[in-house]
């Protein structure tokens, strides 16, 4: 069952090429109902899949600090994601503590929303994680999980996609205190296909939050490149080069 929010629609024009508009729809779980959320996001995310990062093929950071993957981390299946230091340190701090982490212990009100999985990115009580959005092909949507947002209460969260912002704490959250450990469903809608694009998740506090799941979806179903077009180009080349031999010959 939904905790606390029917859905929540905000509309922000986008910068860039021609006119464009985001639309960001918000739902709140709390931490026992990751499989009812699951679920939810399931049903209504039926467009098509072009890139999903659930985090488990990396390495966590033990609690305390120690080796682990942390920011900047390149080349996922969505794209890149790095930090925005600042922010108080708090206790759930870990180093380095000017990087995002990826994380599998469940403290803090923070975990993993992946089925039968562990990891999950972790701010690290910094400002900002970003993620420079690109998965090999169009899409128009990107939706993930947030776990842990706005527990201690009064923050400024916000949500910048291509520049504009949505101002999550006061517009939907309404400055209010969150529960430890609650879970929110977030889904961004463009009103246009892209190739790329940038996301950055804002919070202007000692407080963190973690994020996992994150989709890259397409309202049209991506052409492949056929893996035989690479071999016909490359046939096609060497046979204008023997011509070209023959002609000079």
């Amino acid at each position: 069952m939904i905790k606390k929010f029917a859905t929540v629609a905000v509309a922000a024009t986008l910068l860039g090429t021609g006119a464009s508009a985001a639309t960001l729809d918000w739902r709140a779980f709390d931490q026992s109902q990751v499989a009812s959320a699951t679920s939810y996001r399931d049903a209504r995310d039926t467009d098509h899949v072009v890139a999903f990062e659930d985090f488990e093929s990396y390495t966590p950071v033990p609690d305390g600090g120690g080796p682990g993957d942390v920011t900047p981390l390149t080349s996922t299946s969505v794209g890149d994601f790095t930090t925005t230091p600042g922010g108080r340190c708090g206790r759930s701090c870990d180093t380095p503590d000017d990087q995002s982490l990826i994380r599998n212990t469940s403290n803090y009100g923070r975990y993993n929303t992946t089925f039968g999985g562990s990891n999950w990115l972790d701010s690290n009580d910094n400002s900002a994680i970003n993620l420079a959005a690109a998965g090999g092909s169009m899409f128009d949507s990107i939706s993930f999980f947030l776990t842990d947002v706005d527990d201690v209460g009064r923050v400024a969260f916000e949500i910048n996609v291509a520049g504009e912002m949505f101002d999550v704490a006061e517009d939907i959250l309404r400055s209010s205190r969150q529960g430890d450990g609650d879970l929110f469903l977030v889904r961004i809608g463009l009103d246009r296909l892209v190739s790329s694009v940038d996301l950055s998740l804002f919070l202007d506090s000692g407080d963190g939050f973690g994020i996992d799941d994150v989709r890259l979806g397409s309202s049209v179903a991506p052409i492949p490149v056929p893996a035989s077009l690479p071999l016909l180009a490359g046939g096609l080349g060497l046979m204008g080069w023997i011509a070209r031999r023959r002609r000079k010959s």
